[in-house]
């Protein structure tokens, strides 16, 4: 659950800006695109072009010949937080209907193409913050994976039957991943708890009688109001060429025409002044403990700190929480979830409890190292083994094209700038262990927790 985008030490980017202007075949225009260029020390000698087009959408290409394939990542600007409360997990149904049949190609006929072309990893995801959809495929498919996914933005059609299938497919999703799963009713409820106002509250699955309640109508206008060029990022990474890709995605995707999108304004998350707690009976043989407390977003300075604290309270079996939790025997896993969301969020302990054990006494033992941790600075020898954690995570995951694709994608889509989580690197490998007791002073507050135990029904 740690993230694996957590440490590089010493990264000095050096970039530079252009404004050039290509002329295309097939393209309407000559086309003014805007082309920025930059090395990243975590990715060798190879350099990350970043192109605008016209229209608005965004591409970032890495040139990797260390594989014979190449990522194609198509990331939209939405996901559960765009909702509206009467009709959560809209934005995840719809990444189902995605895969339906377009005005140019007859639902099933996706699957089958990739197929036969060879596509390795054919997904698609939704989160909080954005919605996904991913391939691998061989190098000489480029054209191919262009033009069916320039397709579905502009084609896609949902009629009344390809929406009760998804629906039904989502619930039985839902049934299985979160009413059936003592962890998945467990990471609802703390969001649940820990928001009150904010999109951030409901679970990117939605709820049962939301879903209900939905009919085709809502995915239709939901596809016309949020997938557009103008909300998109391509992400390109493998052996591939970046003036080939720049050029056969104008040829595909230069004439759709922008949106005019109007932010979605979500509400503000009021301060939190008092605890919260909420205990849930679940079919489970150990109960378990979450612990949640409100951090800033992805672009804020103080996260750099944040993530190097985590990692000193959970990474290891030398860290904080789990010598007071796991050695002890009171806990069997410790861990947290990333902080890397658009909005300001939580970050959240989370453990399984041994057998016998109480999540209450686990809540306890927990709190206490907490305040504890808060009143001295750390050893920089704690220090020094928690951003070694970090940056043996970064580096596992980053090995293939997809991987680097999903880092390059994500900070792109959360912070409009693939630079964010270079910048966070970079900052990372300077933090002190003053700067990380003033950030457990500021966020591990009591009065803005939120707590949600799991017990035996």
């Amino acid at each position: 659950m740690t993230n694996k985008y957590s440490l590089i030490r010493s990264v000095k980017v050096r970039a530079f800006v252009a404004f050039v202007s290509f002329v295309f075949a097939g393209c309407s225009s000559v086309s003014s695109i805007e082309k920025e260029g930059k090395k990243l020390p975590f990715f060798g000698s190879m350099e990350v072009q970043r192109f605008t087009l016209p229209n608005g959408l965004k591409l970032l290409v890495l040139e990797d010949s260390s594989s014979p394939t190449f990522a194609y990542q198509t990331w939209y600007r939405v996901g559960s937080r765009d909702e509206e409360p009467k009709y959560t997990g809209l934005a995840h149904l719809f990444e189902h209907l995605m895969f339906k049949g377009t005005k140019n190609l007859p639902e099933g006929q996706l699957d089958r193409i990739l197929e036969q072309a060879g596509a390795e990893g054919e997904n698609a995801f939704t989160s909080r913050d954005y919605t996904v959809y991913v391939q691998e495929l061989p190098k000489d498919k480029l054209d191919l994976i262009a033009k069916l996914e320039s397709d579905r933005m502009v084609n896609l059609v949902v009629n009344d039957d390809s929406f009760k299938t998804e629906r039904e497919v989502v619930q039985n999703e839902r049934r299985m991943r979160n009413e059936n799963s003592p962890d998945g009713l467990m990471y609802q409820e703390i969001f649940g708890l820990a928001f009150t106002k904010h999109s951030y509250r409901w679970p990117v699955i939605g709820y049962e009688e939301d879903l209900a309640r939905m009919s085709s109508k809502e995915p239709r206008e939901f596809y016309e109001s949020h997938y557009a060029p103008n909300h998109a990022t391509i992400v390109v990474v493998g052996d591939v060429k970046a003036s080939e890709v720049l050029k056969t995605v104008m040829k595909y995707y230069g004439d759709l025409k922008a949106k005019n999108l109007p932010e979605k304004i979500v509400p503000m998350e009021p301060e939190q002044t008092s605890p919260r707690h909420k205990t849930l009976k679940l079919n489970t043989q150990v109960q378990k403990l979450m612990v949640a407390y409100p951090v800033p977003a992805v672009v804020h300075e103080d996260i750099p700190a944040l993530e190097v604290m985590r990692s000193v309270l959970t990474s290891g079996k030398s860290s904080r929480l789990s010598k007071a939790l796991v050695e002890s025997g009171i806990m069997t896993s410790i861990d947290t979830y990333d902080l890397d969301d658009r909005d300001p969020s939580i970050l959240t302990f989370v453990g399984n409890l041994q057998r016998g054990k109480k999540a209450t006494q686990a809540e306890s033992v927990m709190l206490a190292e907490i305040e504890k941790f808060k009143k001295a600075p750390i050893s920089q020898s704690e220090l020094e083994r928690a951003k070694n954690s970090l940056q043996a995570q970064f580096y596992d995951g980053l090995s293939s094209p997809s991987e680097k694709a999903n880092f390059l994608g994500h900070y792109e889509t959360v912070s409009d700038s693939f630079r964010t989580g270079v910048n966070i690197f970079t900052k990372i490998g300077a933090v002190t262990a003053t700067q990380i007791q003033a950030a457990a002073k500021k966020y591990l507050n009591p009065n803005s927790r939120s707590v949600v135990m799991g017990v035996q029904k």
